[in-house]
Formats: C-alpha cells, structure tokens, sequence
C-alpha cells in the first residue's frame, strides 16, 4: 500500500493529540521539581518526553510506509 494523504492528515491529528496528551503529564512533572522532588520530576518529564518521540516515530513511518502498526511486525 503506498502514500495516501488523508491517513497522513489522521496520523499527524493523532501525533498532535498525544503530544498534547503528553505535556499535562511533563507539566506536572515539573510540579514536581518545584515541589523539591527533582529526580522524579526529571524522570517523568523524560518518560513523557520520549513517549512523545517514540509515538510520533512510529506514526511517521506509518505515514512513510503506507502500513499500520500490526503490518509492521516480524514473524
């Protein structure tokens, strides 16, 4: 299956959610900086973060492919 624009308009929506999504859980880590609980604050807003990446990877090549998620895995 090759490049179709309309599930690319869904799939950037989609990246833009979770992002979105994601940044109420990097500001509350950030509370918990301010707070005084440094390493944890770090910790989440790192795990978030790379959530976010890993999301928006996964949906890019979704993109660049043409193949959800579930076509992608190796026997």
């Amino acid at each position: 299956m090759g490049f179709n624009p309309k599930d690319a308009i869904e799939s950037v929506k989609d990246i833009a959610t979770n992002a979105v999504e994601r940044s109420a859980d990097i500001v509350e880590s950030a509370g918990h900086i301010i707070k005084g609980d440094v390493s944890g604050g770090v910790e989440g807003i790192v795990a978030s973060s790379m959530d976010i990446a890993t999301h928006s990877v996964e949906k890019v090549k979704e993109i660049a492919t043409g193949r959800g998620g579930d076509d992608d895995l190796e026997a």
